[in-house]
């Protein structure tokens, strides 16, 4: 499995926290769910029309809609009386507690398009309701109890169901943001369980025994068994594999290997010879008779496979693959041999294993293991490389810091360890790979959740991997988008998932459809899809699509096959959780004349798959014409291999190590070729040269692509339109272009000039991808035209992933900027940072700004500081004196504060906003009469972060938490002076202070000259501030943060 981390939607706040679930605040990151899309926070309501029998039941209805593509789910609710639960007129479940929130999987309830969430509580007390729905892509939605919701305390039977008109119902009375408090939160994630984080259903402190089956989903026709419930002593399971005779072994997750032996007819009898004929049944669950250790020291072993008479195991923490042999002939595995030792870490590790059908072993490997020593030179894949035009920036906030490339990788191993092969790599962290019936390979791939809203985000992915393909995972910033030429675009994108076990169901007792159909595993989501793949429209490669086979809650699936019995087996495990054994089959009666055709593992995959060895790669080179300067052999080239094998020729070494026979013939035929080739063909073969060439190619590649019609002709003449390039094309020439630079060394002078030429009159571009790689290449060819361009995408720019694309590039570029350019950067990275996205997206934005804030002059500064840090505000003077009313405390408004929902004055809203001079630091409202300042935290949201009780505590004691962005540090200097103020920004040098709070004005000082820090404990905002306000200015204030400052809001109407 794959660790997560926060997702979380960064907006300025008046305290740095994360939204998780609801409003968990003050969350340490890494700890829980991923949230894309960040939920404002939920109310707690109850019905309004309360008479005197607390005991009462109240009624609560929701509409809301849903996407087609739902993948989970997820109904927290907290209250303390019982709450029922029902979706579109169905019983869905009862909670009840109001310091943990319970949490219900209702995936299966809830409809594409319109659905209806009703919910009755047994009394009056608050509750209160988060609906989480997990979508498509990354895609989240909630929906939150607040006063949009109707309410009634009087009802009719069919209340529940979408059709019952809600008749004198009435808005639920709104009591307030849920408590931040996490102690008194009953959504703090260290006890609520989200969609994510269902594998936490599954901890020792939450299940003592597997997940009945029964609560699972399953497709119509197939049932699911549960075969054992791992006891104490077992572990938890992490990948499974039947041995010759029917029994099966389990993983143990810390050490060790068990083995299970079922009850006669024990397993081993069923299988029939290949390609028999038969009729299958459903039968009984095979029942455990004896379960053993057959090993206690390899650890961790998250891949298992019988094959060559040997048990195989690629022990993760033990970093290596082993080989367990019997030599003896007591059943005993008292020979076990190391085959093969890598080294790196154990995060995104040792994975998953698989007999190929050459018979080899196939092991999948994460971005932590480094390459073996021992790699043999006729791998698939050797001719890697960076390969980005401007190398990506790193720091230590940065995750995977030790990864090397290839990154992830699949390895082709011989049965006796003689010879290791890379055969493909640019992954992340592939779990498990699967061969289909024409020996493709298969794999699913992870995402880099932290990386959601920046442009190079990719999610989790199915992908056919090609021998010798990069599919341009690289640390940090740098990866590959899928649409460039020199890798692969995915199969299908899953979206948010924790993948785990990948396998066909190849010999299952399943309808055809499932028979061959690729299962890919979730570990975190709890969920095995169904993926059917075609032929895409090059017959080169595949499409595919997906539906849910099963899932549960929690269903932690860690590895899954396809038993002898033809039946899937899978377990459920991972992290200490609880494990166990499932088995799933298929109700054939279902079907009539249903027949079921099984072949061994050594049967299938023996089709026209296998990786191009030299002696073919040398075959169809001599079978060309032997003159590159004739169309025959383009034609060859063009109809003669498939795209397939242009990857693997391109990726799997030089020319002369491909050639053998003729070494140097074909780049010297490429160097005096004359025919004039396609424009297609002329950037595909530069990229080709790039890679393979060396730099005094560089001239004539250069040449070649400058000659073709990037930009579209300002003529409009047919043959002038046909001579242009697609979008595609240019991509690809574009793409030949950077990979000139970066493989056969930077342009001279006239070359660059030629380069500006060439690309300027395109950009900017009407396709998106061609932006992103003009104007990388442009800044790179330091185009005085590059900021003007650029900036007026950046205007119209409304995606996170534009919003950051263009400033990144636009801050290597250190002439030509203008007060006004250098406005409207900062302006779009202050809008960009108010949409979603995940903790490396801010993280990039910030290193964004610091970095081109660090190039700026005082005068620039200083004019620029409305946008930077405006001003401070020009004072706002109170209509009257201010005049000490009285030291409050929070216990003397908290009973009060209901009263802040409504018929608030908005008047004395604002004027208690400049009495308490909060208008000096904050920006609340639009109002265009009150200074628009942001030195302290923006407060236009936060009463989507706090209630009433925690803002008013954090005014009233605003030592208790302090961002860190405002904490005020004191250096102490080698001079023996020292300096105090707010440390707006650092690198490994330099830091700057800004010594007054109301001021923008900084101080550079030099790293080396401070002996040490000392961070206050006192804010900078002072504590008395509402000494000179009433208990109902106090209130109006509230009303002011929660309505931002907006005349029209619920809380200014009587």
């Amino acid at each position: 499995m794959k660790s997560r981390a926060l997702f979380h939607h960064r907006s300025p706040a008046l305290f740095a926290t994360a939204l998780v679930a609801a409003i968990a605040l003050h969350a340490a990151p890494g700890s829980f769910a991923q949230i894309v899309n960040a939920p404002p926070a939920p109310d707690w309501i109850q019905a309004a029309a309360i008479g005197s029998d607390t005991n009462a039941p109240a009624f609560f209805r929701k509409t809301f809609s849903s996407d087609t593509k739902l993948l989970k789910a997820i109904l927290l609710a907290a209250s303390d009386t019982t709450l029922e639960v029902f979706l579109n007129g169905t019983a869905a479940g009862q909670l009840t507690g109001r310091n943990q929130a319970g949490s219900l999987d209702v995936t299966a309830l809830v409809r594409p398009g319109q659905n209806l969430l009703a919910i009755r509580a047994k009394s009056s007390a608050p509750l209160i309701v988060l609906l989480e729905l997990n979508g498509d892509l990354a895609r989240k939605n909630f929906v939150l109890s607040d006063s949009t919701w109707l309410a009634s305390t009087t009802t009719t039977p069919d209340w529940t169901t979408p059709a019952f008109a809600a008749t004198g119902w009435q808005p639920a009375h709104s009591l307030g943001r849920v408590d931040a408090t996490p102690a008194t939160n009953p959504f703090d994630p260290k006890r609520a369980i989200d969609a994510y984080n269902s594998w936490k259903l599954a901890l020792a402190s939450s299940q003592s025994a597997a997940t009945d089956p029964a609560t699972f989903t399953l497709l119509p026709g197939f049932r699911a068994e549960l075969i054992r419930s791992a006891t104490t002593n077992e572990g938890s399971w992490v990948a499974l594999a039947f041995d010759p005779r029917g029994r099966l072994t389990l993983a143990r997750e810390k050490r060790g290997l068990l083995r299970l032996t079922f009850a006669a007819p024990a397993l081993s009898q069923r299988r029939e010879p290949p390609a028999a004929t038969i009729t299958p049944t459903s039968s009984p669950a095979p029942e455990v008779t004896r379960v053993e250790v057959i090993n206690d020291t390899l650890l961790e072993c998250r891949g298992l496979l019988y094959a060559h008479g040997a048990l195989f195991a690629n022990a993760n923490n033990t970093k290596a693959l082993f080989r367990l042999r019997d030599t003896q002939g007591n059943d005993q595995f008292d020979e076990i041999t190391e085959l093969l030792r890598t080294e790196g870490g154990v995060g995104h590790g040792r994975n998953h294993l698989k007999l190929g059908p050459d018979g080899w072993l196939w092991i999948a490997h994460g971005n932590n293991v480094l390459l073996p020593k021992n790699l043999s030179t006729n791998s698939p894949l050797r001719n890697y490389a960076h390969d980005r035009l401007i190398p990506n920036p790193w720091d230590a906030g940065m995750f995977d810091g030790n990864v090397q490339l290839p990154a992830g990788h699949i390895l082709r191993v011989k049965p006796d360890g003689s010879e290791v092969q890379l055969y493909a790599g640019g992954f992340r962290n592939p779990l498990d790979l699967a061969f289909n019936h024409h020996g493709d390979l298969f794999t699913f791939d992870a995402d880099m959740e932290w990386d959601v809203g920046t442009p190079w985000y990719m999610p989790n992915r199915v992908l056919h991997v090609l021998p010798g393909a990069d599919f341009g995972w690289r640390r940090g910033t740098s990866r590959f988008p899928a649409w460039y030429p020199d890798t692969q675009p995915s199969v299908l994108d899953i979206g948010l998932a924790s993948p785990t076990g990948v396998i066909f169901g190849y010999g299952a007792k399943f309808p055809w459809k499932y028979q061959n159909a690729l299962y890919v595993c979730d570990w975190a989501y709890g969920r095995i899809l169904a993926v059917q793949l075609k032929s895409d429209k090059f017959g080169t490669s595949y499409t595919g699509t997906s539906e849910l086979f099963i899932g549960g809650r929690p269903m932690n699936v860690t590895d899954a096959c396809i038993g002898p019995d033809g039946a899937m087996w899978f377990t459920t495990g991972g992290r200490g959780t609880q494990s166990g054994l499932y088995r799933v089959d298929y109700d054939a009666q279902r079907i009539k004349g249903f027949r079921f055709v099984w072949l061994d593992d050594s049967q299938y995959g023996l089709g026209p798959f296998s990786p191009i060895p030299p002696q073919t790669i040398k075959q169809f080179w001599a079978g060309l014409p032997r003159n590159l300067n004739s169309r025959e052999f383009w034609d060859a080239i063009r109809y003669g291999i498939l795209p397939t094998g242009r990857v693997q020729l391109e990726r799997s070494a030089t020319p002369t190590a491909i050639m053998e026979e003729r070494p140097d013939e074909i780049l010297r035929q490429w160097r005096e070729l004359k025919v004039a080739l396609s424009p297609e063909w002329v950037a595909a073969t530069a990229r080709l040269v790039a890679r393979f060439g060396d730099p005094s190619d560089k001239p004539e590649v250069l040449r070649r692509l400058f000659a073709l019609p990037l930009a579209n002709p300002q003529i409009n003449h047919p043959l002038l339109v046909q001579l242009s390039l697609s979008d595609d094309q240019r991509i690809t020439a574009l793409r030949a272009l950077a990979l000139t630079f970066i493989r056969l060394g930077p342009p001279d002078e006239a070359q660059r000039q030629a380069g500006l030429h060439w690309l300027e009159p395109l950009y900017p571009a009407t396709d998106s991808r061609v932006n992103q790689m003009l104007v990388e290449l442009l800044v790179y060819l330091r185009s005085p035209q590059v900021i003007p361009k650029t900036l007026a995408l950046l205007r119209d720019a409304t995606t996170s992933e534009d919003l950051l694309h263009y400033p990144f590039f636009l801050r290597y570029v250190t002439n030509g900027w203008t007060l006004d350019a250098r406005r409207t950067v900062f302006e779009s990275l202050a809008r960009a940072e108010l949409l979603p996205g995940a903790r490396q997206y801010f993280k990039a934005l910030q290193d964004i700004r610091k970095e081109m804030l660090a190039t700026l002059t005082p005068a620039e500064r200083e004019a620029l500081a409305p946008v930077l840090a405006p001003a401070p505000p020009k004072p706002v003077a109170p209509a009257t004196p201010a005049v000490f009313v009285k030291n409050w405390k929070l216990e003397d408004l908290v009973p009060r504060l209901a009263e802040a929902s409504r018929g608030r004055s908005w008047e004395g809203a604002r004027t208690a906003f400049v009495q308490a001079q909060c208008v000096l630091c904050h920006r609340v409202s639009a109002d265009a009469a009150l200074p628009a300042s942001v030195l302290g935290p923006d407060l236009s949201s936060v009463a989507s972060r706090f209630n009433r009780r925690d803002l008013l505590e954090q005014i009233l004691a605003p030592s208790k938490i302090i961002d860190e962005k405002f904490r005020t540090t004191t250096l102490f200097l080698a001079d023996g002076s020292d300096l105090s103020g707010t440390i707006e920004s650092e690198d490994a040098t330099k830091l700057l202070l800004r010594p007054n709070p109301l001021s923008p004005d900084t101080i550079e000082i030099t790293k080396s000259t401070i002996r040490r820090r000392e961070h206050s404990k006192v804010s900078p905002m002072p504590a008395e501030l509402l000494n000179t306000l009433t208990a109902e200015q106090i209130l109006d204030l509230l009303a002011w943060f929660e309505a931002s400052g907006k005349p029209d809001h619920a809380v200014f109407k009587k």
